[in-house]
């Protein structure tokens, strides 16, 4: 028998158990599409995450930390890290970080300025507020903006907003319409104090307890900002919102009421006349918080990827920690061959419970077909022949359930593509 002939027969065997055929090949397109969907997958979200980090350009920056113990921080361009520990970062240290080798331009970063959340103004829901600032001028990294401007050195007042908070106040597909907006910065501090930026705090009265401070507390002081941007949805962290650094500052410096007392004489009382008194007086009293606390952290840019490496060694030279978008990378590769592993293995128990159906419809048919078998081996045909018979019968039902997994997997890619298309 010539090949031909042994795939016109296996077609004509298959085709006599027309039921069984069809389920045992539904059952094996249902295990390859769930092995290959999983799979794609975790290439999908690797292959998101480089882009993204190719879009910001963070593979050639490099993050100046405080602490050195704490460059295995999953973030890039926040203040990783305990403030507390390691050396304070000011604007010496940014000067300095400016003249190392093979570093182009530098920013400072600063993320904990006290405020907690933000909302819309005129709406009650309101989110974390995960707020980064920087300097615009400097241009060390590639913000992506979607709608609206990118900020400017002298915007004192202005936030660009991720694009998750435009999902989260219910701006899903018109995130243009947050543009010109103003959102509430709700800012709390502690001990009734309030930013050197727009009213100054309530004047406790003379009498205030603990309480009254923690009332205080409790309710925070809201600042407006107007939105002048939404960044795109491919940017490296969504839910990240930006202002710029001189603002920022202004906004760590604290007025707060303080109680004073002094002296006086009295002419009568308990005491007599020419007693002294004491007399309490409030006062406001500036507190500059950066001038203690200092910048989080600094992001450096490289003139090319191959310097990173050894920018990061120069910082760490000066007692300061380094880290780099490719650690970063690494550990989120980690963490997806972890999954990756998890996902291959659910899927290949589906492939496999299929294998197991070719097996059961192959034994099956071994047992249906003995005389069949039988004129085979009177005419000739060896062993081996038969073999290779119901070998090619197994094979074109893995074959048809591994097509019509991939028709099935790749119908539904172009059903999603247009819609990540209008997300973006």
């Amino acid at each position: 028998m010539f090949f031909f002939d042994f795939i016109k027969l296996a077609f004509k065997n298959l085709a006599r158990q027309k039921v069984r055929t069809a389920l045992t090949v539904i059952a094996i397109t249902v295990g390859s599409l769930s092995l290959i969907l999983m799979s794609s997958i975790i290439l999908s979200v690797h292959k998101s995450l480089i882009d993204q980090f190719k879009a910001f350009g963070a593979f050639d920056l490099v993050t100046v930390i405080k602490d050195p113990n704490s460059v295995d921080n999953n973030s890039l361009l926040s203040s990783n890290g305990d403030p507390s520990q390691g050396k304070k970062i000011d604007d010496t240290t940014l000067a300095a970080m400016r003249q190392l080798p093979h570093v182009t331009r530098a920013t400072a970063i600063m993320n904990n300025f006290g405020v907690s959340t933000m909302k819309l103004a005129g709406q009650d829901k309101k989110t974390w507020a995960s707020i980064m600032a920087y300097d615009p001028s400097n241009d060390v990294f590639d913000l992506p903006i979607a709608f609206g401007r990118k900020l400017t050195s002298t915007d004192l007042d202005k936030i660009v907003v991720g694009n998750r908070f435009a999902q989260d106040m219910g701006y899903n597909g018109r995130a243009q319409e947050l543009v010109g907006k103003r959102v509430l910065l709700n800012y709390r501090s502690g001990g009734g104090s309030a930013p050197d930026w727009g009213d100054l705090p309530q004047k406790p009265p003379l009498n205030a307890d603990k309480d009254w401070y923690s009332a205080q507390n409790n309710q925070g002081i809201d600042i407006p900002v107007e939105i002048v941007g939404v960044t795109s949805s491919g940017a490296l962290d969504d839910g990240q919102s930006y202002i710029t650094l001189t603002w920022a500052r202004r906004l760590m410096t604290n007025v707060s009421w303080r109680m004073e007392g002094g002296t006086g004489s009295g002419n009568g009382g308990n005491n007599g006349p020419g007693s002294s008194y004491f007399t309490p007086t409030l006062t406001l009293v500036k507190e500059d918080n950066f001038a203690n606390q200092g910048y989080g952290s600094i992001v450096l840019k490289a003139d090319s990827t191959e310097n990173i490496g050894a920018i990061a060694d120069s910082v760490k030279n000066l007692g300061y920690g380094a880290n780099t978008a490719q650690k970063m990378l690494n550990q989120i590769n980690h963490i997806l061959l972890l999954v990756g592993i998890v996902l291959a293995a659910i899927g290949g128990i589906s492939l496999f419970v299929a294998t197991i159906g070719i097996v059961n419809t192959m034994i099956m048919a071994t047992y249906e077909r003995t005389r069949e078998i039988g004129v085979l081996r009177a005419c000739g045909a060896t062993r081996a022949t038969i073999r290779h018979l119901f070998t090619i019968e197994a094979g074109l039902l893995g074959f048809w359930g591994g097509v019509l997994g991939i028709r099935h997997l790749s119908k539904l890619f172009i059903q999603q593509a247009p819609n990540c298309k209008s997300q973006q």
